[in-house]
């Protein structure tokens, strides 16, 4: 063996213990939860009950690593790296639609893999005060899939003006009816408080509040809380995701689901 093949082979051995023993530094004290596509590690027992919300903009979501890191009390804060404890997605609700004529390009695939993995799902709709709270009811429905067992239709009604109240109510009237229960409205609480909170029709519906600041809002009807917008998950690479709070047990969601959940498949 020549000289120069001597030296290469010792300075390839000597590069492999090092990086080694680097790597075995590294994972001291690691365990296996600390990998984000190990189901087994899983807790399932905490009390709270997260979600999320996402559409195109979070990217091809790779659902089998979907999980969400959390401190030893099952706190989700959206921060990574997290505590080496983590816990799965709980519900997803899905963009379909916004105004008269956006459809979500990956709807059908978030939903699709949300039911493939069990994960309750909800449709929603952006709703715009420019167009006909009709039209965009149309559009939503022509495009959601409904199944039973699925969570309520949602509304986001988030823009602040006289205009939308109309629209909203246009579109709940539709889309209550041809689904047979009561529509959830997403709101943050500048236009809660100015738009939805007093009004006859939107001020019952059962609430998904955006306060990524304080604690869960205090209203009696809130049952979801978008507590941030910024939130970092594994599974999801192109973006931040917003993560949502459940108001009540794991229990009490699918109590929830099948008291006002969709009851029959829409076609």
């Amino acid at each position: 063996m020549e000289r120069k093949n001597i030296l290469k082979y010792v300075c390839t051995f000597v590069c492999g213990l090092f990086v080694g023993g680097v790597c075995v530094h590294l994972l001291q004290g690691r365990d296996t939860c600390n990998t984000p596509d190990v189901d087994k590690c899983y807790e399932t027992e905490y009390p709270q009950v997260y979600g999320i919300d996402i559409s195109f903009w979070q990217g091809n979501i790779l659902w089998n690593q979907l999980s969400l890191p959390c401190d030893a009390n099952g706190n989700v804060s959206g921060r990574i790296p997290a505590p080496r404890n983590q816990r799965p997605v709980q519900f997803a609700f899905i963009r379909v639609t916004k105004s008269d004529s956006l459809v979500d390009t990956l709807y059908q695939r978030n939903y699709n893999e949300a039911k493939r993995l069990g994960i309750p799902r909800g449709a929603y709709h952006f709703l715009t005060d420019t167009v006909s709270g009709i039209v965009q009811a149309e559009l939503f429905l022509s495009h959601a899939m409904f199944e039973p067992g699925d969570l309520p239709p949602v509304l986001d009604v988030e823009i602040d003006s006289p205009a939308i109240v109309e629209k909203a109510k246009e579109w709940l009237e539709i889309v209550e009816e041809r689904c047979g229960v009561k529509a959830i409205i997403y709101s943050n609480m500048n236009v809660y408080t100015r738009r939805v909170k007093n009004d006859p029709v939107l001020g019952t519906r059962d609430l998904w509040l955006a306060k990524p600041r304080g604690d869960m809002p205090t209203e009696p009807n809130c049952l979801f809380w978008q507590f941030t917008h910024e939130g970092h998950i594994w599974g999801i690479l192109d973006n931040v995701v917003d993560i949502n709070l459940f108001n009540g047990t794991q229990e009490e969601l699918q109590d929830y689901i099948q008291t006002k959940g969709i009851k029959t498949k829409m076609i």
